[in-house]
């Protein structure tokens, strides 16, 4: 009998916790159990063999609750002819230092790769089929959650808030946007300031403060035409989704998907609705300029209110360039490549 037909290691009778030093033998197709200082041979069958786990023993079970550790697992391999095992090669792989920096790189580079394409391709295709009842409901809870953290009731005066809804209402319908139905809704905008958001269900905010800044309308029009664009490419639903599958990950690699999923999602649906990628802003920057010039409005006006937001707080636009690590365009770049776009469409009408 060769070595690799016999295991040394420990019996456990009908599962307990007491064992006896013993031999597993394997003699022709059946396994006998041998214990320390006797020749007595004792039948066992064979039920399940444990998968192999580092150094951890192995244990081989047999019908009738009775169980063999051996810490042996390369003999173990050897007895039961599990060389090419997958989990026995896998055991192998994990020992050589080679192999665990080779695979952490492929892990990191493919969790990378699925934050910065996977997310944004699955956050995009959830957007699109969502119901239209269901993006209903988050804009409404969107809108009840910033009026009770951030904003007041507007001040402006009704007449003021008619013509801004007025112009509001024929960039919609230079737009084509009818789904979901836009709204414009006035509000003081508090510590949140001179600003206007979109919601996912087409609920647009414009804040007192920035209507306060504005030196005339076609500022306000060419804003109100990008958070058009915003609600037009479903940026605030994708932001959302992009976040919570974002707090997924985070949940399963952490061994939480409960609690911090859901403490992230609730965050995101407010935060993430007022904070859009570069992309996204980019995008929503073509769009207000294409619908400015149909309507016969100024397109550059909307990037001089938001120098005059940046220099509200002391930044010089001048000096606000895109950076590589930047989620919005600077707004030197901005005014860039707005001019770009007005150029092309220029252009193009010749």
């Amino acid at each position: 009998m060769s070595s690799s037909d016999i295991l040394t290691g420990r019996y456990y009778r009908d599962g307990g916790s007491e064992y006896l030093e013993a031999e597993l033998h394997h003699i022709g197709e059946a396994l006998y159990i041998v214990l320390a200082g006797s020749r007595q041979k004792i039948h066992v069958q064979l039920e399940s063999l444990a998968d192999r786990l580092g150094n951890v023993p192995r244990k081989i079970y047999f019908t009738g609750d009775s169980v063999f550790e051996c810490s042996d697992n390369d003999a173990v391999d050897a007895f039961f002819k599990q060389n090419d095992h997958f989990f026995s090669r896998l055991t192998r792989l994990e020992g050589s230092l080679k192999f665990v920096v080779i695979a952490t790189v492929a892990t990191i580079i493919c969790l990378f790769g699925l934050y910065r394409y996977g997310l944004p391709a699955a956050a995009s295709w959830a957007a699109s089929v969502t119901p239209a009842g269901v993006v209903e409901a988050m804009d409404s809870s969107t809108r009840k959650t910033v009026d009770k953290l951030l904003f007041s009731e507007t001040k402006l005066s009704k007449a003021r808030q008619d013509e801004l809804t007025a112009i509001f209402d024929e960039l919609v319908q230079i737009s084509g946007q009818t789904n979901p139905p836009m709204t414009l809704n006035f509000r003081d905008g508090g510590k949140l300031g001179a600003n206007a958001i979109a919601l996912p269900g087409g609920t647009i905010i414009l804040t007192d403060q920035l209507e306060a800044l504005a030196d005339n309308d076609d500022e306000l029009a060419g804003v109100l035409a990008h958070e058009i664009g915003h609600v037009e490419g479903k940026h605030s639903l994708r932001q959302l989704y992009r976040a919570f599958g974002m707090a997924f990950m985070i949940g399963v690699i952490g061994g939480d998907s409960g609690q911090i999923v859901e403490d992230v999602v609730a965050q995101a649906a407010l935060l993430d609705t007022f904070s859009y990628s570069r992309a996204f802003e980019t995008e929503s920057d073509i769009h207000s300029v294409e619908v400015m010039i149909k309507a016969g409005r100024d397109p550059m006006a909307f990037v001089d209110l938001l120098d005059k937001i940046l220099k509200a707080h002391n930044i010089d636009p001048e000096n606000s360039d895109t950076g590589w690590l930047s989620s919005h365009p600077g707004n030197k770049d901005r005014r860039a490549s707005v001019q770009a776009q007005i150029d092309k469409i220029k252009a193009d009408q010749q």
